[in-house]
């Protein structure tokens, strides 16, 4: 992931994670790491630039930490100065969200986006909420709703007192002076999963990019290959845990990252990081 004398990328880990690198060949290998305490990936990126060149250190400034915090979705996004967090991770698993949230000392969140309804990503926004002031909640605007019509993320953030936003692929959210969060799926409604309807992120940073896939799975993929869509992406984080579900091979092939990363606990669910995704 060092390419070029200008650019420079560290990879901290602390954690148990699975990452794909493609420089040791088409195989996803599988790196096991542990930490002592509480089990995160910090994956810091910090660009330098070089040739004579000068530019802000703060236009720089960027990392992401992958909390595991078991089988959930907490991603913490700092950016030039900034913090912001994908998913909030289950109800039990906040005081690790919180441990992580802390590590990367974190003041205040700008926003905070919701992939989707389901419990293991949004579990932990009350706990996050009354620890830190929160600018914005994001979801998206194709979303499943409960049997007497009301949504999960819209009843949440109300009763917390949260100011939320519905995002459409093709719409941004600015981070930064020269960063912003681009929605590129959901595309079309999925009423047999949530999990379809997940909020796709991207994000480009100093000419390299990064796609968060929530929890899809090949409905949302098909859909977004069906539109398109632009997915090549240096780094990618896997959509639905590594389940057999997700991450078909078109898709995979599609977004041919350098780097990708399962968010999961396979005590808790042997079914993910599935072999056929780590193959």
């Amino acid at each position: 992931f060092i390419d070029t004398p200008d650019k420079l990328f560290f990879i901290l880990v602390f954690s148990f994670c699975f990452c794909y690198n493609k420089n040791t060949g088409r195989d996803l290998k599988l790196k096991r790491f542990c930490s002592g305490f509480f089990c995160l990936l910090f994956f810091a990126c910090m660009f330098m630039t070089g040739c004579g060149e000068t530019q802000d250190s703060k236009a720089d400034d960027f990392a992401v930490m992958f909390a595991n915090a078991g089988r959930c979705d907490a991603i913490i996004v700092r950016a030039q100065g900034k913090f912001y967090m994908i998913d909030t991770g289950l109800k039990e698993s906040a005081p690790k969200v919180l441990r992580a949230l802390d590590c990367m000392q974190v003041d205040k969140l700008t926003a905070v986006f919701l992939t989707h309804t389901h419990k293991d990503h949004i579990g932990g926004l009350a706990a996050v909420a009354q620890r830190y002031e929160i600018g914005c909640v994001y979801a998206a605007e194709i979303s499943h709703n409960k049997k007497d019509g009301s949504n999960a993320i819209t009843e949440l953030t109300a009763e917390l007192g949260l100011h939320l936003r519905r995002l459409k692929a093709g719409e941004a959210v600015k981070a930064g002076d020269s960063l912003r969060f681009e929605v590129i799926g959901p595309l079309e409604y999925n009423e047999e999963d949530d999990n379809d309807n997940s909020l796709v992120l991207s994000l480009w940073v100093n000419g390299r990019r990064l796609l968060f896939a929530g929890d899809m799975q090949f409905a949302e993929e098909k859909s977004l290959m069906r539109g398109s869509v632009p997915l090549s992406a240096d780094v990618l984080k896997v959509g639905n845990h590594g389940n057999p579900d997700a991450t078909g091979d078109s898709f995979a092939a599609a977004v041919s990252p350098e780097l990708a990363f399962i968010t999961t606990d396979t005590q808790q669910d042997k079914n993910s990081a599935n072999e056929r995704v780590v193959a």
